[in-house]
């Protein structure tokens, strides 16, 4: 599941997850738009927080890899 869709399925803002993440919300935002990729630890973070529906496979997809 793509970051995206995972935030509006929990009903959550980028401003929010970024707060629970202490980054910013345009680091959040670059991530979603396949701006920038998170650093590994941030992926392993968000795979957690969403319980594996964010996985590294979701990463590869955006960024094309």
């Amino acid at each position: 599941m793509q970051l995206a869709e995972w935030l509006v399925n929990k009903g959550m803002r980028q401003a929010e997850l970024a707060r629970q993440m202490e980054v910013t919300q345009p680091t959040v935002h670059n991530w979603i738009y396949g701006k920038r990729p998170p650093s590994g630890l941030h992926m392993m973070e968000l795979h957690k927080m969403s319980k594996g529906a964010v996985g590294l496979a979701d990463w590869c997809k955006v960024f094309d890899v």
